[in-house]
């Protein structure tokens, strides 16, 4: 499965739309509003979304 990461919400959602990766780990303080806005537009499509190694992982359905 192939990962990447992302500095900023605007780029988690391009890595996200781009369906080149399963897996985006979210590698900045995301604020509690900017989490439940991206929460809820990917756990629509069947992501999930874990705390792994201190960071934030969303992970897309197969």
């Amino acid at each position: 499965m192939k990962s990447a990461t992302a500095k900023s919400v605007k780029k988690a959602n391009e890595l996200l739309k781009s369906g080149e990766f399963r897996e985006v780990v979210l590698d900045f303080n995301i604020s509690a509003d900017e989490f439940f806005e991206l929460a809820d537009r990917w756990a629509e499509r069947g992501a999930k979304i874990k705390k792994e190694d201190g960071s934030f992982v969303i992970k897309l359905a197969k």
